[in-house]
C-alpha cells in the first residue's frame, strides 16, 4: 500500500526538529570557538582536537545505540538522547580548563550519538520506500537549520552572556523539551533488532558497506568538517571579522535548506547513482577552488560549497537505509555511521587544524576537493555502484 506523503509530513517535521536540537548541541561550539580559544589560549590544533573528541564520543554511542533501542524502543532512545544531551551541555558550562572542557565535550558526543540510528529507523518505517528520498531530504534540513541558528544564537547572546551561560541555558531547554517529545511522538514504539555477531560479520563482508562508509566519511568531512573549521580559517587569518563570518554561514545554510530537499526529490525521480555522482563532483570542484583562489573570493565559494555538501547527506542516508531490510536500518546505521562521523567530523577538522598551524589551510581544502571529485568518478563506475544495487535488490527480496 502506498502511503500518502501528507499523512507522514507531521511526523517528519517533529523528528526533524528533534534532529535539529541534536545537531545544534554539537554545532553551537563552532561559533563559540573564538571565545573559548581566547579564554583558554588554544591553537589551531587544539581547536581541531575539540571536534575530534566530540566526534569520538558521538561515534561510540552511534554503535551502541542499537543495543539500547532493542531494549527500550526507538522512541525512548530518541527522547533519552535529547535529555542526556541537555544534562551534558549544562555540565560543559562549568568548564574552566582545557582538560575538563574536552571531557564534557566527550559526554555531549556520547549522549547525542544515541539519536541517529533510531531516528533513521523511524523514518524508514513510517515513510516506506516510495517517499524515502523526500523524507530524508526533509530530515537533512535539520542540519542546515542548526548551522543557521548556531551562529545567530551565539551572536545574539554573547554580548550579554558568557559562553558558559549560553551552554547552561541550552542545557536547560534541551532537558525540558525532551519531556515534550515523550508525549508528542506517537511512532517508534518498535524495538530495534539487536546487532548479532553473524549480521555484523556479514555486513563487513559486503563491498556495498565499505563503499557507502567511504562516501559517508567524505560527505561528513565536506559538510561538517569544513563548516567547523571555516570560521577559524577566515577569522584567524584576518580575512573577515567574526560577526561577518557568522553571517556568511547563515547565508550558506539558508540556501542549504532548499538543496537538501531538492536532493531527495532528485533521487526519487532520477535515481540514487546520478544524484550522488553529480553532488560529489560539484562539491569537490568548489571545495578545491576555495583553496586555489584568493582568500577573499573563497568566502563567496564557501556560501556555494555548503549547500552542495548538504545534498550528500540525505542521498547517503537513502542508500544506507535501502541496502538492508527495514527492520535492520538502525543496525546498519549503528555500524556504519561511526566511521563517517569519526573521520569526517573528527579527523578532518583535526587535519585542517594541523595544516593551519603550518599555514596550509588552503591546501587542505584543495586536498578534500580532489578527493570528492575522484570519489564521484569512482562511484560512477558500474562495477562500483553495482555492489550497492545488488544489496538493495537483496533487501527488497528479504
Amino acid at each position: 500500500m502506498v502511503i500518502s506523503f501528507r499523512k507522514i509530513f507531521p511526523f517528519l517535521l517533529l523528528i526533524s526538529f528533534a534532529s535539529f536540537l541534536n545537531i545544534l548541541a554539537r554545532t553551537i561550539f563552532s561559533p563559540l570557538t573564538p571565545s573559548i580559544c581566547e579564554e583558554m589560549n588554544l591553537g589551531h590544533s587544539d581547536t581541531g582536537n575539540l571536534f575530534l573528541i566530540l566526534s569520538l564520543g558521538f561515534a561510540i554511542t552511534l554503535f551502541f545505540s542499537q543495543f539500547l533501542s532493542s531494549w527500550i524502543s526507538h522512541k525512548k532512545t530518541v527522547v533519552l538522547s535529547i535529555l542526556t544531551t541537555g544534562l551534558a551541555l549544562m555540565l560543559t558550562s562549568y568548564s574552566h580548563n582545557f582538560d575538563f572542557f574536552r571531557l564534557a565535550l566527550f559526554l555531549i558526543g556520547l549522549s547525542s550519538g544515541l539519536f541517529i540510528p533510531s531516528a533513521v529507523a523511524m523514518i524508514r518505517q513510517v515513510a516506506g520506500y516510495t517517499h524515502l528520498g523526500k523524507a530524508f531530504g526533509i530530515f537533512a534540513t535539520a542540519q542546515s537549520f542548526a548551522f543557521i541558528f548556531s551562529p545567530l544564537i551565539v551572536d545574539a547572546l554573547i554580548t550579554m552572556w558568557s559562553w558558559q551561560e549560553i551552554l547552561y541555558a541550552a542545557g536547560i531547554f534541551f532537558t525540558g523539551i525532551s519531556f515534550a517529545f515523550a508525549l508528542m511522538f506517537k511512532q517508534g514504539e518498535e524495538k530495534g533488532a539487536p546487532i548479532d555477531l553473524n549480521f555484523a560479520k556479514s555486513v563487513f563482508s559486503w563491498p556495498s558497506f565499505w563503499i557507502l562508509a567511504a562516501l559517508l566519511c567524505l560527505a561528513n568531512g565536506l559538510n561538517i568538517g569544513i563548516y567547523n573549521m571555516a570560521p577559524d580559517y577566515f577569522q584567524r587569518h584576518n580575512l573577515i571579522e567574526g560577526k561577518a563570518v557568522s553571517q556568511l554561514v547563515v547565508i550558506a545554510r539558508v540556501i542549504s535548506i532548499g538543496t537538501a530537499v531538492l536532493a531527495g526529490v532528485f533521487a526519487d525521480r532520477f535515481g540514487l547513482k546520478r544524484s550522488i555522482v553529480v553532488s560529489l563532483i560539484l562539491c569537490g570542484m568548489i571545495t578545491m577552488l576555495m583553496g586555489s583562489i584568493d582568500p577573499s573570493a573563497s568566502l563567496v565559494l564557501f556560501c556555494i560549497q555548503s549547500p552542495i555538501a548538504t545534498c550528500l547527506m540525505p542521498l547517503i542516508h537513502f542508500a544506507m537505509a535501502t541496502i538492508v531490510p527495514a527492520e535492520r536500518n538502525a543496525a546498519i546505521v549503528s555500524i556504519m555511521a561511526p566511521f563517517g562521523f569519526m573521520i569526517g567530523a573528527g579527523v578532518v577538522p583535526q587535519v585542517l587544524g594541523f595544516l593551519g598551524d603550518f599555514n596550509l589551510y588552503a591546501e587542505g581544502f584543495v586536498l578534500f576537493g580532489v578527493a570528492a571529485i575522484l570519489s564521484g568518478a569512482w562511484f560512477n563506475l558500474n562495477r562500483v555502484y553495482g555492489h550497492v544495487k545488488r544489496s538493495q535488490a537483496d533487501s527488497v527480496e528479504s
